[in-house]
């Protein structure tokens, strides 16, 4: 049997929870990784229209941890 598999790409961050924000490209949300440090879990998303920092869900933190491999 044989099986295709797509590299993973790199995923296109969700827009911001603030429906007020959805109107252009600058509702959607940014990783800031200002406070890693040596936690790569210490990320939050920000959006830069409203200026708020939104806490990424589990599933979110698992598919953004890492840049996909060429």
């Amino acid at each position: 049997m044989l099986t295709t598999t797509r590299p993973r790409t790199t995923p296109v961050p969700p827009p911001c929870p603030d429906r007020a924000c959805h109107t252009d490209i600058h509702g959607r949300l940014w990783k800031d990784t200002t406070y890693l440090r040596n936690d790569p879990d210490n990320w939050r998303w920000y959006c830069s229209r409203c200026g708020q920092h939104w806490m990424p869900t589990r599933e979110q933190f698992a598919w953004y941890r890492t840049l996909p491999v060429a």
